[in-house]
C-alpha cells in the first residue's frame, strides 16, 4: 500500500445527536506506477456513497423524531411501528429507517390514524435532485444514453435503466405543465385582461410607427396533399391609436391592385 486516505464526516443536529462516518480509500503502489494520480471516478464514486449514506440517514432520523413531537401538547406520538425504506438519491440508494407514528391520543382522543413522516420529505422515494437531474438528461439525449451517462459518473444503481428515465422524465414533464398551468390561472385572475400589448408612446404622431401583424393556417383541401399554408397580413402606419390605420403590405405579385386603407 502506497497511501492510504481516511475522510471522516460529522454531522450534529438540534436534538444534541452526533452522526461520525469515515471512508478509506487505499491507493497501491501498482496504481501509482501506472499512473493513477488522484482520486478515480470508482473511488468518488465509494466516497460519495459512503457520505450520503450517513447524511441521509442523519437527517432522515432528525426529521422522523422531529414530526414525533404533538405540535399542540408537545409530547411524543405513540409509535405505530417501524419498517425500512430504500430513497434513491444522486449518489446511490439509501436504505433509512421509516417510522410511522399514530396520532397524538390526548389531543385527537378516540382517533387511531397513523402517518409516516418521511413520505412528506419523500414521496417518490427518490430525492427530487435525481428526478431533475434524469428528467433533464432524458430531455437532452436518448434514454438509454442518459441512462449510461448515470451509470458512468454517479454510483446509481443497475435499475435506472432506460424504462426509469423515461418515466420520470414523462412524471416531471407533468408537473411543469401543471405549474405553469396554475401560474397562468393565477396570474389572469390577478391582471386586468388586454387585448393587446400597447407600448408608451411619446403621444406625437409624427414620431409614432404603428405596426400590427397577423397569422393564420389554412389547411390543405386536397385528401393526397398534406401540406399546410401560413397566412402573414401586416399593416403600417402613422397617427395615433384609435384612427385609421396605414396601408397594408401586399407582395409582389399583387402590386397592381390598389391598396386600399383599413
Amino acid at each position: 500500500m502506497a497511501v492510504e486516505w481516511t475522510i471522516t464526516i460529522e454531522g450534529r443536529n438540534e436534538f444534541g445527536d452526533v452522526c461520525r462516518k469515515a471512508v478509506r480509500i487505499d491507493k497501491s503502489w501498482e496504481r501509482l506506477f501506472d499512473g493513477d494520480l488522484g482520486l478515480s471516478i470508482e473511488d468518488s464514486k465509494t466516497i460519495m456513497a459512503a457520505l450520503q449514506s450517513a447524511v441521509v440517514n442523519h437527517e432522515a432520523e432528525t426529521y422522523s423524531l422531529f414530526r414525533r413531537v404533538c405540535p399542540d401538547c408537545h409530547r411524543f406520538r405513540p409509535v405505530k411501528d417501524y419498517t425500512t425504506r430504500r430513497i434513491r438519491t444522486v449518489f446511490g440508494i439509501v436504505e433509512v429507517r421509516n417510522p410511522r407514528w399514530m396520532l397524538c391520543r390526548d389531543c385527537y382522543p378516540g382517533m387511531v390514524d397513523a402517518f409516516a413522516p418521511l413520505r412528506e420529505i419523500c414521496p417518490d422515494r427518490a430525492t427530487s435532485e435525481l428526478m431533475e437531474l434524469t428528467a433533464r438528461l432524458g430531455s437532452m439525449m436518448p434514454y438509454r444514453q442518459a441512462a449510461r451517462v448515470l451509470a458512468e459518473f454517479l454510483p446509481v444503481e443497475p435499475t435506472e435503466t432506460h424504462a426509469t428515465v423515461r418515466k420520470r422524465t414523462i412524471r416531471i414533464g407533468e408537473r411543469l405543465d401543471d405549474q405553469v398551468a396554475e401560474e397562468e390561472l393565477h396570474a389572469r385572475a390577478q391582471t386586468d385582461e388586454r387585448r393587446q400589448l400597447e407600448m408608451q408612446l411619446p403621444g406625437d404622431r409624427r414620431k409614432e410607427f404603428v405596426i400590427s401583424i397577423d397569422t393564420a393556417h389554412v389547411r390543405s383541401a386536397g385528401s393526397n396533399s398534406a401540406r399546410n399554408f401560413e397566412l402573414v397580413v401586416a399593416r403600417c402606419g402613422r397617427g395615433g391609436r384609435g384612427e385609421g390605420g396605414g396601408r397594408y403590405f401586399v407582395t409582389g405579385a399583387a402590386n397592381m391592385f390598389e391598396r386600399r386603407r383599413a
